[in-house]
């Protein structure tokens, strides 16, 4: 019996590649999105059953570089987020405040990640992707703003 990579992902609750997999291809990461698609690793829906508006891309991070996604969020809201990376990467969401810079989550060193985060405040809250490698590496990524 033979079980379509497609047929598969949405049996596990994920949703179809195809638009991670264009948005790849437009950034020149071609390559790095068929390694996804092979390995049938699809990005989570984030917004199942809920209202929300769900950004997907592909980056390139430069050696030590840093990719940043900031959102405004309310207490009332969730940030729901997906990553997964070709190498190890340093994950934060961070916000500032009148003396100092805040992690609420911080997640050091790894190449999948996935979670949710309610702020107890309204605020602008930023995702950070740090490299750690002395090589560019391919990011994938997807999150989405949810009201509870």
């Amino acid at each position: 019996m033979e079980v379509s990579l497609q047929a598969a992902t949405r049996k596990r609750g994920f949703r179809d590649c195809a638009a991670p997999a264009a948005e790849a291809a437009r950034s020149g990461a071609v390559l790095w999105a068929g390694l996804v698609l092979l390995a049938g690793i699809a990005p989570p829906a984030l917004s199942q059953g809920q209202s929300a508006n769900v950004k997907s891309m592909v980056a390139t991070l430069n050696s030590s570089g840093a990719r940043k996604e900031c959102v405004t969020l309310t207490p009332r809201q969730r940030l729901r987020y997906w990553y997964r990376a070709e190498a190890p990467v340093n994950f934060a969401i961070q916000y500032v405040t009148d003396k100092e810079t805040l992690y609420p989550v911080k997640k050091d060193k790894s190449a999948i990640g996935s979670g949710s985060f309610q702020p107890k405040e309204a605020q602008d809250y930023c995702m950070v992707w740090t490299n750690l490698a002395k090589k560019p590496v391919n990011l994938s990524l997807e999150f989405a703003r949810v009201d509870e």
